[in-house]
């Protein structure tokens, strides 16, 4: 791996554990064992580094979201995996790391959710349509609208205000908005599937935030 690499995944890594303001430039050398002269010979200053990160998380996202889709039999397995993926980022990352995107770098997080919710609303929107082209969604559901409330409700999901991570588990939140709100949505073939889908869902959901507390 190219030292510009491995600046990039150190720093990433230590943004979404600690935030942004925490990390400095000498702890990114020290960690990775090089001065911090060749980190700014790489990156200029803090600022591009971070925007380097960003477009980095953004790229690992989409091909994430990619390998998902290609996998997934159905719309409502790829639903559940996006879920899945979802339990895992919103527990990995500390709280912290948006409070710093919005309070030192407000342009740039107001450009990145701009960007975020045209490429989510897009991609919901064709979730949406196979999943009627398949028989599992509703074919009288409005589209646009549906895409738009799921948009929003994954926002609330996210806000620490609505559901502090010291009072609610994140798993539940996810199940409970996710599965209820699909169900909602769904024609009794696909309540089906995702009823015969639950059981395993939870078991790996519980599964992986048994051992998250364990660590």
């Amino acid at each position: 791996m190219e030292i510009r690499d491995k600046i990039i995944k150190e720093t990433l890594n230590k943004f979404l554990t600690y935030g942004i303001r925490n990390v400095t430039m000498d702890g990114i050398a020290a960690n990775i064992g090089i001065s911090k002269r060749t980190v700014y010979e790489i990156f200029k200053d803090k600022t591009e580094l971070i925007h380097t990160c960003l477009k980095q998380l953004k790229q690992d996202h989409e091909e994430k979201n990619h390998e998902i889709i290609s996998s997934s039999r159905n719309v409502i397995e790829t639903i559940f995996a996006f879920m899945r993926e979802g339990i895992k980022g919103m527990s990995s990352i500390n709280p912290v790391f948006f409070m710093d995107m919005k309070k030192f770098y407000s342009s740039t997080w107001n450009s990145l959710t701009e960007e975020n919710e045209k490429n989510v609303l897009s991609m919901t929107v064709k979730l949406l349509e196979e999943g009627i082209e398949e028989g599992l969604f509703r074919s009288d559901i409005k589209i646009t609208i549906v895409a738009k409330l799921f948009y929003e409700q994954m926002n609330l999901l996210a806000d620490e205000k609505v559901f502090p991570r010291d009072l609610f588990n994140y798993a539940d939140v996810f199940q409970s908005l996710i599965i209820n709100f699909v169900r909602g949505i769904s024609t009794q073939k696909g309540i089906e599937i995702i009823e015969s889908n639950i059981k395993d869902e939870t078991s790996q959901i519980l599964s992986f935030t048994q051992e998250k507390d364990n660590k």
